[in-house]
């Protein structure tokens, strides 16, 4: 079999062979960090208990207590759904461990989908593990890529079954189709069926939609720009637009669409996330400026601090700074770690922001979108 390091796109793969492997190994530094340097569900009240208390840093808590439920009734799928997104969480906190969270976590998923079929919430999820299995896949040979990457594909179409206007799962079978090698399994008809969906739907959906579609060689901050002066006001323009700059070095621009984006909508704290975590990219590929940059990365996770999000992003903000001084003190990159554990024993290791289909109440829909194969 071929490892993926070896597959070479073909047909109208939207990923260059070596942009292709580039993005498989941005995905594994985000995943592992940088340092390492029938029946229906039960009334949802015990497994939100359990929610609560995974927010509150017990995961373990939260895990035996849905495996006591578990125990008791087995066909309590929102019991199967939360015990799946625990033990994601977990994972999370456990660096190379994490697939073997991951499994487990799909097993659940599984079992909530086939107890309560009809539940979008369920199968979104599903999906969002879909993916974690389909990375680990990237990284062996090419026929179980396929596999997994075919199974995603089918996820995000059961959803869209389901509910025809969850776009987020459009956007996801978008990048799938369009962002992949067509030899593992992407239909780059299917993308382009998607996307002109998305551009009936909306405009800026279907902007995100067709930045997926475009030849390497498009300018898309030009694109970008537009798409925010033909949508005045609209904030997921100006935030594409400023992550749009970021992955193009235009560091001043993107940070100021984001500061704006910031300043318009203080709930959407990630973008500060989003700054602290690409300076410390920067900081990664160009060590004599780690210094300078440091002080930046620590002044963006302070203020993401501020806004008060939950406790376990709380305690992976928290991390973040614990390795940012590292070099430079470590009694306080210690002190900083500590606090951190004590938020969460299981906050995130990875680089990559953990994501917020973790933090939505047991009983609700997650409309979070960001592009699988891009670090922000």
């Amino acid at each position: 079999m071929r490892k993926l390091a070896d597959v070479k796109s073909q047909g109208k793969s939207k990923l260059s062979p070596n942009n292709f492997v580039i993005a498989v190994f941005t995905i594994a530094a985000l995943f592992l960090g940088f340092l390492s340097c029938g029946g229906g569900s039960a009334p949802e009240s015990t497994a939100q208990k359990a929610f609560e208390l995974r927010m509150s840093g017990k995961a373990d808590e939260a895990r035996t207590l849905l495996q006591e439920i578990i125990s008791k009734n087995p066909q309590d799928a929102a019991a199967h759904y939360e015990l799946a997104r625990t033990l994601f969480h977990m994972g999370l906190g456990k660096g190379q461990e994490i697939f073997q969270y991951i499994t487990q976590a799909e097993n659940s998923i599984n079992k909530a989908v086939e107890n309560d079929p009809d539940n979008v919430i369920y199968r979104f999820f599903a999906a969002r593990i879909g993916f974690m299995q389909a990375y680990a896949s990237l990284q062996g040979d090419e026929a179980a890529a396929r596999e997994s990457i075919g199974r995603l594909s089918g996820l995000c179409e059961s959803i869209l079954e389901l509910k025809p206007d969850y776009n987020e799962a459009r956007l996801f079978l978008v990048e799938i189709n369009g962002a992949l090698p067509e030899d593992l399994g992407a239909d780059s008809t299917k993308a382009e069926m998607y996307a002109e969906q998305l551009e009936d739907i909306d405009p800026v959906l279907g902007a995100k939609a067709r930045v997926m579609l475009m030849p390497e060689e498009t300018d898309l901050i030009e694109y970008w720009q537009k798409i925010v002066d033909d949508n005045p006001g609209n904030i997921d323009a100006l935030e594409e637009l400023g992550r749009t700059c970021l992955r193009n070095g235009k560091t001043e621009e993107g940070i100021k669409y984001l500061e704006e984006v910031f300043n318009a909508d203080p709930a959407r704290n990630m973008v500060l996330l989003d700054i602290a975590r690409y300076h410390i990219m920067r900081g990664m590929r160009d060590a004599e400026m780690r210094g300078e940059l440091a002080p930046l990365v620590e002044e963006a996770l302070d203020r993401y601090l501020a806004t008060d999000p939950v406790q376990p992003l709380k305690a992976y903000a928290t991390g973040l700074k614990s390795r940012i001084r590292y070099e430079t003190d470590k009694e306080e990159s210690e002190r900083l770690s500590e606090e951190a554990s004590t938020l969460d024993p299981y906050y995130s290791r990875a680089f990559g922001v953990p994501t917020l289909d973790l933090f939505v109440a047991v009983g609700e829909e997650s409309h979070n979108h960001r592009y699988l194969f891009q670090p922000y």
